[in-house]
């Protein structure tokens, strides 16, 4: 409801407001298509010196002020040139305003009361107050949109029937019906015109004397036309599904029902608003300036638009426009299959299990970029493509180190298997809470980071030189990966340090 609503008490000021706005409406576009055709004028006999004519037709500095009203605004542009003592010769302001009169006539004419209900009565069966929305499959689509009305839920399924405040869509015909649907969704009080329409025979009284009585009541029949879906039907462009329902022994033949799938316009409406909120426009704003933000904000991963219709977003339905013609997909692909994590009891190096789909795609541009500059100091040299080193580098070390964290947080002491192959540096680094104080003292006396650390670097290298061999790896490569390990994994380690402390503290 908008503020202009919220001042009104009777339903017949209501009604005659909108009347008001659409014919305001109509007359704010009509100005903008003549400023339109005058600039054209203008721009073609040079009368862009005068400042004040150039300031009417340039959007970005001539904006409509704080308190003014659209028409206003456009009212006030074309007194513009009016009050203007330089006129082009091409331009008839007379002939201007013989036709603006008329015009503006025009409209008053067409949402006087009585011949906008009449005339509009007759249409209001080519719109249909609906749930689920045909024309989202296809906008040329000529069949029955449905209200969903069944209240039963499934826990197991997301249905129309599980949304507390459901958006219900106009669905038209055509676009020339939608100020018939925006005219039933008038609201007084809370209530809808719409849904007096039902239990109201003398809504429209108000708009005639007892003598004209049975245009009220058409008036009534008609609008009510609205609220009757009718037959349902469906349509050769519409998502069709035969399903097979058993043999037809009269026919002779295979029986089928046919399954229309029709998208709940209701549904998505509230996943647009959810996933479009002011909440959530604020926080992605912070996000994307890297500024902190004390809400929290949700991400929606692989998430997909289709769009539906071109530009005239409200061809397919009411709903549908404000959406801007998007619908969201999300995926429903089924969970990756990951292996449960065991310990590498069996492996002779840490680094046997460090592969997955991110190492991958990181090293892959690691490398075709090492390829691309065969020197280190050259990929390093510009502060771009260092930025773009790091990151690829960063990524893998986070990898690592996640790894490293899933091994370390199972039950401790499996090193101390006899069958364990894993060099002892590495059982130092995923092994650290083995409640063992020769194993302990050992570990705080050894260099054993230093090991891990020129450990990866040979993985790394290894991982980049590839099967073509296209990139030979140098000592700078090694040095600059073992750099990039050390800070990481002593930042990592440190909290680890003081639970050892804890542990062995409560052991002793």
């Amino acid at each position: 409801m908008s503020e202009s609503d919220a001042q009104l008490a009777t339903w017949e000021e209501v009604i005659i407001d909108f009347f008001r706005r659409k014919s305001e409406s109509d007359e704010e576009n009509y100005l903008k298509e003549i400023i339109k055709s005058l600039e054209a004028i203008y721009e073609s006999e040079g009368f862009f010196n005068d400042e004040e004519l150039e300031l009417v037709f340039n959007s970005r500095k001539n904006k409509k002020e704080k308190n003014e009203s659209s028409l206003a605004f456009q009212h006030r542009r074309a007194l513009t040139f009016l009050k203007s003592k330089y006129k082009p010769k091409g331009l008839n302001v007379f002939r201007q305003l013989r036709l603006y009169k008329k015009t503006i006539k025009a409209f008053a004419d067409k949402y006087e009361s009585i011949n906008w209900l009449s005339k509009n009565c007759e249409n209001a069966s080519s719109v249909n107050f609906a749930t689920h929305v045909i024309k989202l499959t296809h906008s040329s689509i000529d069949a029955s949109s449905f209200y969903d009305s069944i209240p039963e839920q499934k826990n197991t399924l997301i249905t129309t029937s599980v949304l507390k405040n459901k958006a219900v869509d106009g669905a038209v015909k055509g676009n020339q019906f939608a100020p018939i649907f925006q005219f039933l969704e008038l609201e007084l009080n809370g209530v809808k015109l719409v849904e007096q329409l039902t239990n109201n025979d003398h809504l429209f009284d108000c708009f005639i004397d007892e003598e004209n009585r049975a245009a009220a009541d058409a008036w009534i029949k008609g609008f009510r036309g609205a609220l009757d879906t009718g037959k349902l039907s469906s349509h050769a462009l519409a998502k069709q599904i035969y399903f097979p329902t058993g043999y037809n022994q009269k026919l002779t033949e295979q029986s089928y029902h046919i399954l229309c799938n029709v998208v709940s316009s209701s549904m998505a409406h509230t996943i647009h608003e959810k996933i479009f909120s002011e909440r959530e426009k604020s926080d992605q704003k912070s996000l994307e300036k890297k500024k902190y933000s004390s809400e929290i904000f949700t991400k929606y991963i692989n998430r997909s638009q289709l769009g539906v219709t071109a530009s005239n977003h409200s061809n397919a339905s009411q709903l549908n426009a404000k959406r801007g013609g998007k619908l969201h997909l999300f995926s429903n692909r089924p969970p990756a299959w990951q292996s449960q994590i065991k310990t590498p009891i069996f492996k002779k190096s840490l680094f046997s299990d460090l592969y997955n789909s991110t190492i991958k795609s990181e090293t892959e541009y690691l490398r075709d970029f090492l390829i691309r500059f065969k020197q280190l100091d050259l990929s390093i040299k510009d502060p771009k493509r260092k930025r773009h080193l790091d990151r690829w580098v960063n990524n893998i070390v986070d990898e690592f180190l996640f790894y490293v964290g899933t091994i370390q947080n199972l039950t401790s002491g499996w090193s101390s298997n006899a069958e364990t192959k894993l060099k002892q540096s590495h059982k130092y680094l995923l092994d650290p809470y083995r409640l063992d104080e020769a194993f302990q003292a050992e570990r705080q006396n050894q260099d054993w980071q230093a090991i891990i650390c020129a450990d990866f670097a040979r993985w790394l290298n290894g991982q980049l030189i590839g099967k073509d061999k296209q990139f030979s790896p140098q000592a700078e490569h090694t040095r600059l990966w073992k750099t990039m390990l050390e800070q990481p994994l002593r930042e990592y380690m440190e909290p680890v340090e003081q639970q050892i402390k804890q542990r062995m503290g409560k052991v002793l």
